[in-house]
């Protein structure tokens, strides 16, 4: 763990060296190690550099040292360097350079303008939803899900099961992911025919813990946990409670309990959460959105920019110009200002809900272990 994460299959390390294993003439002929965001910036710019919170994702750079890890690279090729085929390392502040003449005339701008670092989607999402302090967490309900919180130092974590990227703010960003979200409640809806409408009516008719259906909603595997061969699971299942409406229930329930128990780690961890901001389709449900409120015991509320990730490139681009223009304004200054919060959409949690959710919880819980005794 000396890079203060656990590689996993997606990273660019793993690529590379199936490369080196499987297409050793094209490995061979490698110049350039570039993230696609990274290239990007080289075709606007012609300078190659990375920043620290995308380069998190490589599984050869040291999350905790914020540098590239030789050790990792060495265990891929030892008879090459590749850390001279590593773009330059730079802050988050920092600009990529500046927009170069080819890439002016195709763009119809004017040349030197600054081009900031920009970062990863999730890095991005944080700073477009004012995640740039400690306290706040990140959670997306999209198709898989997210939890993401700002950290002023490398997390703690010893499961390796948190993602432990830096942020894109020059700070860290440690990060869980789930496999399964709105895909499992669309799955429910298509197989019942259930519009959205009445989806979310069910969700307010129903009661906490779906009158004792539970879903396992494992149903493209699962990264945190760690179980990819998994599939979905149903239990509790009685005559009086199978119903189209329990499992929708029972379906959210299942999907936001893998959250809580992203934020379980993260929390444990080291990590201090004191408020949700939520994103993704799921979010636009004021039913879901009350049961996260009361599932994680936190107050929860939308940004009011839904596509937080552009919005959080353009607020860092805002502060790489702040930088260079000799402005002393800060990123959380300026977040104060760009990100806007969604009226009405505030959902505190209910203290009594709370600990019926925490019940459930433990419930599932026991679920999950009997199904998969090594977690």
């Amino acid at each position: 763990d000396s890079i203060g994460q656990t590689i996993a299959t997606g990273y660019t390390v793993s690529k590379l060296l199936w490369l080196k294993q499987y297409e050793a003439q094209n490995y061979a002929q490698i110049k350039s190690i570039l993230l696609p965001h990274d290239y990007i910036n080289f075709w606007l710019t012609g300078e190659k550099t990375a920043e620290f919170g995308d380069a998190s994702g490589t599984g050869f750079f040291d999350t905790r040292q914020r540098g590239w890890s030789e050790k990792v690279l060495s265990l891929v090729d030892e008879n090459s360097d590749l850390s001279e085929m590593l773009p330059r390392l730079i802050s988050a502040q920092e600009p990529a350079g500046k927009l170069s003449q080819s890439a002016a005339g195709a763009l119809g701008l004017p040349a030197g303008i600054l081009v900031s670092s920009g970062g990863g989607d999730n890095m991005m999402g944080a700073i477009g939803t004012g995640n740039v302090k400690e306290g706040i967490l990140t959670m997306s309900l999209g198709t898989s899900g997210t939890v993401y919180a700002q950290m002023n130092q490398p997390s703690q974590d010893k499961t390796g099961l948190i993602a432990g990227f830096c942020s894109s703010t020059n700070a860290w960003l440690p990060l869980i992911c789930t496999m399964n979200v709105t895909n499992v409640t669309s799955v429910v809806q298509t197989a019942f025919g259930i519009e959205l409408e009445v989806f979310n009516q069910h969700l307010k008719e129903t009661a906490i813990g779906a009158d004792g259906l539970v879903m396992l909603p494992f149903l493209n595997g699962e990264r945190t946990p760690d179980l990819p061969e998994s599939t979905g699971s149903l239990f509790g299942i009685r005559p009086d409670n199978f119903n189209a409406a329990n499992l929708c229930r029972a379906a959210v329930e299942g999907v936001s309990f893998g959250l809580r128990y992203g934020l379980d780690l993260l929390e444990n961890s080291g990590q201090q959460v004191t408020a949700i901001r939520l994103i993704g389709g799921g979010s636009k449900s004021n039913q879901w959105r009350q049961i996260i409120a009361d599932m994680m015991d936190k107050p929860v509320v939308m940004p009011a920019e839904s596509e937080a990730a552009a919005l959080g490139a353009a607020l860092q681009a805002e502060w790489c110009h702040a930088g260079q223009s000799g402005n002393d304004d800060s990123l959380e200054d300026i977040c104060s200002r760009g990100v806007l919060l969604q009226s009405g959409s505030e959902c505190q949690p209910d203290r009594q809900n709370a600990e019926k959710y925490q019940q459930a919880y433990e419930h599932y819980t026991q679920i999950k272990h009997h199904m998969y005794p090594t977690l």
